[in-house]
C-alpha cells in the first residue's frame, strides 16, 4: 500500500482539521435544523433567480425580491434571536426561540408585504456585508497564522534555515505587485477618497514587507512572521486588484462564494473546537515544554463562549454567512450598494461587488497593520507567531490523539458490551 509523503499528510490533516470538521458540524443532530434552513433559503433564492432569468411567467421580479427579503430577514432572525436565546443555554429553548424568529420573518414578508427598499432592510443588508467581511478577513488571517505556527507548517518548512523567509522571492515579487496595483487604483480613481486611501494603505503594507524583510535580524521568529504576513498579502493583493474598477459581476460573485464557503467552515469549526479538552486555566499552569500546543485558545473567544455558548456562536456564523450569500446573489438582480442614497460620503454608487472588494481590502490591511504593530511591541505575540514545535512535541501530540481515539473506541465497545450483557440477562430471565 502506497504511503503519502509527510508534507502531503500534514496538508491533508490541516485541511481536514480546518475546513471539513466545520462541514461535518453542520450536519450534526444539534445543528441540523439550522443547516436545513440555511440550505433551503439559499436553494429557494438560487432557483427563483434562475427561473426569473429563464423568463418563467409566474416568477416575477417582485416575487424574486420577496424571496431575497425573506432570506435576509431569516438570516437576521437567526443572528439576533440566536444571540438573545443565550440568556438560557438550553438547546430546546434556543431552537424554539430561533424558529419563532424565522416564522415571524415569513409572516412579515407574505402577510404585511413590506417594501424591500425600506431603509431598515437596506441597513440589514449593509450590516451583513460589513460583518461577514470582518469575519472572513479575520478567519483567513488565522488560517494562515495557525498553519505557519503549527505542525503542518513545521513539516512544510522542514529543511529551511532559520534566517531564510519561506517563498521569500515570491513574497517580495507579490509585494512589488501590490505597490503597482495600489498606484493604479489611485491614478484611475483620483476623484474617490476611499480609493486613494486604499491605494496608500496598499503601498504602506507592501513597503513593510519589503523593508522589514531586508533590514530585520532574520531568525526563526521574524522569518516565520514575514512568511505569515507575506502570504496574507496574497489575499490583500487579490482584493486590491478587484478594487480598481467594476468588473464582471458573475465572476466576482463566484470567487467570493468560494472564499465564503471556506472561511465559514473554518469559523464554524473554530467556534466549537476544544483545545484538546484542556481549559484555559490549566494552560496557564503549563510553563514549559508544550506551551505552543495550546495556541488555538486565541481563536476561541473564551469570553464569547462563556457569554453566548457554542450554539449561539454557530447561529451567528450561519446567519452571517446566509446574509452575505444572499447579498452576493442579489447582485444578479440589482448590483447597487445598499444605503448608497442615504450615505452622503458616496457620491457615486460603486455597486456591491466593487464596494465589497474595497471593504475587504481595507479590513485586511488594517489586520495586517495591527498585527505588525503588535508583533513589534508584544513579546507574547512574537512567541505565538513563532513555530516552536519540534519532533518531540509532535510525538506527544500524536500520542495524545491516539489516546483520545483509543478512549472513543473503548467507550464504544464498552457500550456494545453493556448492551450485549443486558441482552444476555434478558435471555436468562426469559429462560
Amino acid at each position: 500500500m502506497s504511503k503519502a509523503s509527510y508534507i502531503e499528510r500534514a496538508l491533508k490533516s490541516f485541511f481536514i482539521d480546518t475546513f471539513l470538521n466545520g462541514f461535518k458540524l453542520l450536519f450534526e443532530k444539534m445543528y441540523l435544523p439550522f443547516s436545513i434552513v440555511l440550505f433551503s433559503v439559499l436553494g429557494l433564492n438560487i432557483v427563483s433567480i434562475f427561473l426569473y432569468y429563464q423568463e418563467v411567467a409566474w416568477m416575477t421580479l417582485d416575487l424574486v425580491n420577496d424571496f431575497l427579503l425573506l432570506g435576509f430577514l431569516i438570516a437576521g432572525s437567526i443572528v439576533v434571536f440566536g444571540l438573545i436565546s443565550a440568556v438560557w443555554k438550553n438547546y430546546i429553548f434556543q431552537t424554539i426561540f430561533v424558529f419563532i424568529g424565522i416564522i415571524l420573518s415569513i409572516i412579515i414578508v407574505f402577510v404585511f408585504n413590506p417594501d424591500p427598499d425600506l431603509v431598515v432592510f437596506q441597513v440589514l443588508e449593509f450590516a451583513f456585508l460589513v460583518s461577514w467581511i470582518i469575519i472572513s478577513s479575520v478567519s483567513l488571517f488565522f488560517i494562515i497564522f495557525y498553519f505557519f505556527t503549527g505542525i503542518p507548517g513545521k513539516i512544510v518548512l522542514a529543511g529551511k534555515s532559520d534566517d531564510r523567509i519561506f517563498l521569500g522571492g515570491f513574497i517580495r515579487l507579490v509585494a512589488l505587485g501590490t505597490i503597482g496595483i495600489s498606484i493604479v487604483i489611485i491614478v484611475k480613481n483620483l476623484q474617490s477618497i476611499n480609493a486613494i486611501v486604499l491605494g496608500a494603505m496598499g503601498i504602506i503594507v507592501a513597503l513593510i514587507i519589503l523593508i522589514y524583510g531586508w533590514t530585520v535580524d532574520l531568525n526563526n521568529t521574524t522569518t516565520n512572521f514575514i512568511s505569515i504576513m507575506g502570504c496574507f498579502n496574497f489575499y490583500i493583493t487579490y482584493q486590491l486588484s478587484a478594487s480598481i474598477s467594476p468588473s464582471e459581476t458573475v465572476t466576482n460573485a463566484f470567487t467570493e462564494i468560494i472564499i465564503l464557503i471556506f472561511t465559514a467552515l473554518y469559523y464554524i469549526q473554530s467556534k466549537v473546537s476544544k483545545v484538546e479538552g484542556i481549559e484555559t486555566s490549566q494552560f496557564e499552569k503549563k510553563k514549559d515544554g508544550r506551551k505552543i500546543f495550546f495556541q488555538k485558545r486565541l481563536i476561541i473567544s473564551a469570553l464569547g463562549k462563556q457569554i453566548f455558548g457554542d450554539l449561539s456562536l454557530i447561529l451567528l456564523t450561519i446567519g452571517a454567512a446566509l446574509g452575505y450569500s444572499l447579498l452576493l446573489l442579489s447582485v444578479l438582480i440589482d448590483p447597487s450598494l445598499p444605503l448608497v442614497d442615504e450615505i452622503s460620503s458616496f457620491t457615486v454608487d460603486i455597486g456591491i461587488p466593487l464596494a465589497s472588494h474595497r471593504i475587504f481590502a481595507f479590513i485586511s490591511m488594517m489586520i495586517f497593520l495591527v498585527s505588525f504593530i503588535t508583533f513589534l511591541t508584544s513579546e507574547r505575540y512574537r512567541q505565538l507567531a513563532t513555530n516552536n514545535y519540534d519532533f518531540k512535541q509532535g510525538v506527544k501530540i500524536i500520542g495524545d490523539k491516539m489516546s483520545a481515539w483509543g478512549s472513543r473506541v473503548k467507550k464504544r465497545f464498552s457500550f456494545l458490551k453493556s448492551s450485549k450483557n443486558k441482552d444476555d440477562e434478558k435471555e436468562v430471565d426469559e429462560d
